[in-house]
Order: structure tokens, then sequence, then C-alpha cells
């Protein structure tokens, strides 16, 4: 009915006093009564007119229109919301129980202007093509390497107790002792912020050997906390360590594969080095060595010293590797360069020869490329041999050389100037042929 339309609308209680009025005047020109004046009106809180704030730009942003404040102005006047020039805003009568926000008006205005008349437009709005970043790509790259090699994960405490570092048989000066105190400890095994992941590394693998659970690897993607200064005054340096961990089967090179994987996958496979003299008090004092890159140490790896995984509870040969992923990252890439196959044959050669003790492999192999220059493809290492055979104080090591030309077919001559160029090399560091 038209009564339930006007009710569902709302109607404005200003206006009773007008319909009252009407209704007397109707009474008395009707002749159906008489009109006694006065009237009493209990009307405790007056309804005010809504105000809304002006706003032409949100309006036109609103609708996808381009009107002048004018003419909305024009539009809105039609239906009794004036402009107060003072405030800014609209005044809707009492009647208008629908205007409330810059949306109202704006709806105002779409009825004058028309609704067929603003024009169709599509969105419009920035649009960037997702990825992870570059940092997350490396993380993301450790985990598929580690796992790939058959690594599980796991994740460790990152408060310790500050007597992890006797058992790493660290010394009273090394850095590492530099830990954070935890201000409100839940006990002295969790009182200080861990400074190297090897403790918790090492608990996994003794947890699980307990557990009688053999031939384990796990792997970590966590923090340490180097502090700034001690006390505190600056929040600490905060690294993210790549930590493998492995006992049963495998050993040193096993372990020395996986990381040379990881830095092979992104892109850090040129310029790999190994310093023996790593000088971790809680590695195995000869099967240790420091990883280096471009000249900067990047991480470590060897076997467990042996009285640290007593300590530990492990029965058996432990390895570690722990990469520091911030000093790798300025040297880590993703870009990669398609090589054809080659289209022409190779030629190999077999180089024994009679080394030094205190000479490492990967100087031996920085001479034999340097001599062997572009048609050196390909050289590895098959024999280490030490006895009878081979003098006191030298070790008689081997390599396979492969040589092979992208443009030509080698000759003899090309084979023979490269290796003399390599004997030349190794000569001079005082390394023979072996007879």
């Amino acid at each position: 009915t038209d009564a339930s339309r006007k009710f569902d609308k709302g109607l404005d209680p200003n206006t009773c006093m007008a319909a009252m009025n009407r209704a007397c005047e109707l009474i008395e020109e009707f002749g159906a009564g008489e009109v006694v004046g006065g009237a009493i009106d209990i009307y405790p809180v007056k309804r005010e007119e809504s105000r809304v704030l002006f706003e032409p730009d949100k309006i036109n942003s609103l609708l996808g229109t381009d009107l002048s404040a004018k003419q909305m102005l024009e539009y809105l006047a039609k239906v009794e919301l004036r402009y107060d020039e003072k405030t800014n805003e609209i005044v809707a009568p009492t009647f208008r129980q629908d205007i409330h926000r810059c949306c109202d008006i704006a709806e105002e205005v779409a009825r004058f202007f028309g609704y067929n008349n603003i024009p169709t437009t599509l969105p419009r709005g920035e649009a960037t093509t997702g990825k992870i970043s570059f940092k997350n790509r490396v993380e993301a790259k450790a985990r598929d390497v580690a796992e790939y090699c058959g690594f599980s994960q796991g994740m460790c405490y990152s408060f310790e107790s500050p007597k992890v570092f006797d058992r790493l048989l660290l010394p009273q000066d090394d850095s590492h002792r530099r830990a954070i105190q935890i201000s409100n400890p839940l006990g002295e095994d969790f009182s200080v912020m861990r400074t190297t992941s090897v403790n918790g590394m090492l608990v996994s693998l003794s947890t699980n050997y307990n557990r009688r659970n053999k031939n384990v690897r796990l792997y970590e993607l966590g923090n340490i906390y180097i502090p700034k200064s001690l006390p505190l005054t600056e929040l600490p340096e905060e690294r993210m360590q790549f930590t493998l961990g492995m006992y049963g089967k495998g050993d040193f090179y096993d372990m020395k594969g996986v990381v040379e994987e990881f830095l092979g996958q992104i892109g850090m496979h040129d310029r790999l080095q190994y310093n023996a003299e790593a000088g971790k008090t809680f590695l195995h004092p000869g099967r240790q060595a420091n990883i280096i890159y471009d000249g900067k140490m990047i991480g470590f790896l060897g076997e467990v010293h042996p009285l640290v995984t007593k300590s530990y509870g492990i029965g058996e040969r432990t390895y570690l590797a722990v990469l520091d992923l911030p000093a790798i990252l300025p040297f880590a890439t993703f870009d990669r360069k398609y090589h054809g196959i080659a289209r022409f044959p190779a030629v190999s050669r077999d180089l024994s020869m009679v080394v030094p003790k205190n000479i490492q492999a990967a100087e031996l192999e920085k001479v034999i490329r340097q001599g062997g220059g572009a048609i050196l493809e390909e050289l590895s290492l098959f024999d280490i041999y030490e006895g009878e055979q081979v003098k006191a104080g030298y070790k008689s090591m081997a390599y396979s050389l492969v040589f092979r030309s992208k443009e030509r077919t080698l000759e003899e001559t090309d084979i023979n100037a490269a290796m003399n160029a390599i004997l030349k090399g190794l000569s001079d560091m005082g390394i023979e042929l072996r007879q």
C-alpha cells in the first residue's frame, strides 16, 4: 500500500505538526467538528538536518564522470539539497533520511546526469609480475639441493645454554662466546641467543642417533645472532646459516659434493677454493676446511671432532657444513648461458705427478687450468697414492685431462703446446712427473 511504502522509507517527524494542522483544517471544512486552539507536543530530541561534505572530485571518481561543481549543485538543488558555502557541506532536509555519505550525494548527481550518459571505461591500475626476492630464491635452491641429496629439514631453537661453548671446545676468547643474554629466560638451557648453528644441528643428530635412526641427513636454514656490542645498545646482526649435518653412509667428500652442488646451482663454481687451515676446534684437525670463494670465506665443512661427538652421544663419524648466506648472496647468480653441443672430437691425456704433501689439489688445478688455456675442457682427479713407492714428504696424484676446441679439430701440436705449458707451471712449483 501507499502507507507501507511511506513507512518503509521512513517518515519525517518534523512534518507531524503540519499534518495535524491539515487534518484539523479538513475537519472544520467538512463540518465534522470544531478545532480547539493549542497543541501538546512531546518531542525531546529534535531531528536535525543531515550534513555531508561536498567533494566533487570524489563524486567524479565514483561515477567516472567529469562534471563541474556548479553543475552538480544545480542537480542537487532540484531535490532540495542545498549547499552551505561556509562549511562546504550539502544540507539534506529531515525528510531525506537516505542522505548520509558522499556516495549518497553521488547517486543523486547520477540520477540527474543520466545513467546512460555515464561513459563506459575499462578499469585501470598498475600490475606487476609476481616473483619472490633474490634472497628467497637462493634459500629455495638450498632446500631443493639438500632434499635432492637426501637431507630432511629441521628447525632448532634460537635460545641455547652458555654451556654449549664448552661442549664445542671453543677457547675462552672465541668470538662465539659473546652471546646475547636473555633478560627473562625459561632457564639456563635457554638463556642466550645462539651465535652458531652447530650446536642445534648436533643436538638434532644426537636425538636421531639415540632413537636408533640410521644414516641420518639433516639441514637447517636459520639465523644466528651476532651482537654489535655488549651490553646491547642496538639490534644484533641476524645472519642466515645453511647448515648441513649427517652421520652413517657418507664421508667428508660426500658433504663436500653437496656443498659444491648447491654453489654450482647458484652460479658459484669457477672461483671456489678450500683452505685446510680452518682452525675449528669442534672439527677434526685433519678433516676440515674453510670454503673460500673469490678470496672471501663463505663457510666451512668437516668431520666433527671425536671428543665433541662423544659429548653429544653420537657413536658414529659425523660431518657438518655451514654456509653463511649473507656472504654468498653478492656472488650468487641465476643467469644461464646456453652452450651448444661440441661438434669437434675431444682428446684425453692422463697426468701423474709426484707432489709435495703441503700442496693442495686446488693449487694444482689452478696451474693446470692456466696452462691448458681455452682448449682444456675438463680435468678430474682420479688417484692419490702415498706409500713406499713415493719418497717421504710426497704423494702421487693423477689427473685426467680432456682437451677440445669449439672451432676446429685439435692437432697434436695444439695438445703438446698445452701440455708443455702445464708441465712448466707444475715444475715451477717443484712438482715432477711420476716415472
